[in-house]
């Protein structure tokens, strides 16, 4: 018989409830894993197909697409597949999101054209769109308050334990079989979590009743993937994009024209009340434009090099390790130093390491010590924007939240490495590396800018009401609260049943209201038993 929620948000101390906490963190941190191994393997599958005949006579806009491809539909149907998962199951969704996603990895490996590959792609993305915000909804809504930041951490550094192991074997997997056995793990993998989610328990739903909002989603949908298509072929189709920028104002105002009057939108409008989520979505989003752009810049770095694919994965491998030890340690200081104290941090050291790099003519020493400054900025990004935003939300709320936030990265991501191939392809500065230059150098800019946006929350805006800081004495006061209840009703028991009082409501009746004297056969006694 499965336990209930109560079970793993409650103490702890049943064994039921810590092997569902164990499971929920083993799927949780399993589906990052997962998602970040499958953004690596493209990562590196544009840099091996960039310098293989096989895809050599193709531009490097059209060669990201492998990774536009998918960070389009998780863009789009972030949010909706949040607000699903609220309403309608947290695990029931993560369980459809893995199997669209191990079907579109199998389409990946197995198809010849690169427009089906590109389809197969864009259909993994609809499934880890799914993924994502259920995995974390259905891992905060199970756990207890108290856990909930370590959660996180722990769902955020297993996104760089996944880049870790892609970028250690996926160089060995590209060299000896091909470019397309980087997606074999992924599919494994996510074979491996379908079949643990019959051990979660079904989570949480909203309780509302209702057909959802189907219309909504799909101009929600549309508009976000039109955006991301007009930012990807800016360059190529030249003021062509006008038009689809107008196509996505008009079909992403109808999806909130929907949200505004649909009784189950689409689009949780109540999120986008709190500013603290707002903050955390802007951070969130400059992240996902960091962090993607670094992520696409460094392999065709030493590509370009003439590196082979073995080294250039020795040379990834110390930034992923610098990802996953800082995401760890920030989740232990991340109380003590706030989640835009992480931010700042991180947006500091990711825009000093790509200093260092633009001052060397080649791969280094100084270039290895860049290489593991920007693990350690993305290792702390990536837990200090996930808890800026996610806390931001009411327990309800988990799942959507955690949908549009990790829509403001991927569609960042999107932008990032759009531009970062642009600008590659399209130099702005001289030299023999005069594209990767530009690129290194735009990920400075927008370093700048995610640590303004810190440092101005930091040091400008009063916290908010809802804070945890502010809920901390309210629960001591609720236990004291109770404590004080326990010790009336000990007091009342020595009393005659005539004279006792009837037990307090700690909902109507919070503090237990003083006894007038009365004469009795205790008078004057201390307390003597029967």
């Amino acid at each position: 018989m499965r336990s209930s929620p109560a079970a793993v948000t409650g103490t702890g101390t049943t064994g039921a409830g810590r092997r569902h906490g164990v499971m929920l963190r083993l799927v949780g941190a399993g589906v990052m894993l997962t998602v970040m191994a499958d953004t690596t393997a493209t990562t590196l599958a544009v840099g091996v197909l960039r310098y293989a005949p096989a895809g050599a006579g193709m531009p490097l806009g059209d060669l990201v697409w492998l990774t536009s491809a998918a960070f389009i539909p998780i863009a789009a149907l972030l949010a909706t597949a949040g607000r699903w998962a609220d309403l309608f199951g947290r695990r029931r969704v993560l369980a459809v999101g893995l199997v669209v996603f191990v079907l579109g990895g199998i389409a990946t490996v197995t198809v010849e054209p690169w427009s089906y590959v590109l389809a197969a792609r864009a259909v993994q993305g609809a499934g880890a769109a799914a993924m994502i915000p259920a995995s974390l909804g259905l891992l905060l809504g199970e756990l207890p308050e108290s856990q909930r930041r370590g959660a996180i951490a722990l769902w955020s550094s297993a996104s760089g334990l996944g880049c870790l192991l892609m970028q250690a074997g996926g160089g060995w997997l590209a060299a000896t079989v091909g470019w397309r056995a980087l997606f074999v793990p992924d599919v494994v993998i996510g074979v491996a979590l379908l079949v643990a989610c019959a051990w979660l328990p079904p989570g949480r739903r909203a309780g509302a009743k209702g057909v959802p909002d189907v219309l909504g989603a799909w101009l929600l949908a549309a508009g976000i993937a039109v955006v991301v298509l007009a930012i990807s072929k800016a360059m190529a189709w030249g003021l062509d994009v006008v038009w689809l920028a107008l196509a996505a104002l008009a079909l992403l105002g109808g999806a909130l024209a929907q949200a505004r009057h649909h009784r189950l939108p689409a689009i949780d409008l109540a999120l986008w009340r709190r500013p603290r989520f707002v903050w955390g979505w802007l951070a969130t989003w400059g992240f996902g434009a960091l962090s993607y752009g670094l992520l696409t810049v460094q392999p065709l770095y030493l590509l370009h090099l003439g590196y082979p694919m073995l080294e250039v994965a020795m040379w990834l491998t110390p930034t992923s390790v610098a990802v996953v030890v800082t995401s760890f340690l920030a989740g232990k200081v991340v109380k003590r130093v706030g989640a835009y104290g992480l931010i700042y941090a991180g947006s500091l050291l990711c825009g000093g390491a790509c200093v260092i790099v633009l001052t060397q003519a080649g791969p280094t020493v100084w270039g290895l010590v860049a290489s593991v400054v920007v693990g350690m900025g993305v290792g702390a990004l990536a837990p200090g924007t996930s808890v800026a935003t996610t806390l931001a939300a009411r327990p309800h709320q988990y799942a959507s939240a955690v949908g549009a936030a990790t829509m403001a990265r991927m569609v960042g991501g999107a932008v990032g490495v759009a531009v970062v191939s642009v600008v590659i392809d399209h130099p702005f500065m001289t030299g023999p590396f005069a594209g990767l230059a530009g690129a290194l150098a735009l990920c400075v800019a927008i370093s700048v800018l995610i640590g303004a946006l810190a440092l101005t929350k930091i040091t400008r805006l009063r916290p908010d009401p809802g804070d945890v800081m502010i809920k901390v004495p309210r629960r001591l006061l609720l236990e004291l609260r109770m404590t004080l209840a326990t010790v009336a009703a000990e007091a009342d028991a020595l009393l005659p049943v005539e004279t006792r009082t009837p037990p307090a409501d700690p909902y109507k009746d919070p503090v237990p209201r003083p006894r007038t004297a009365e004469p009795g056969p205790l008078a004057g006694t201390r307390g003597h038993t029967h």
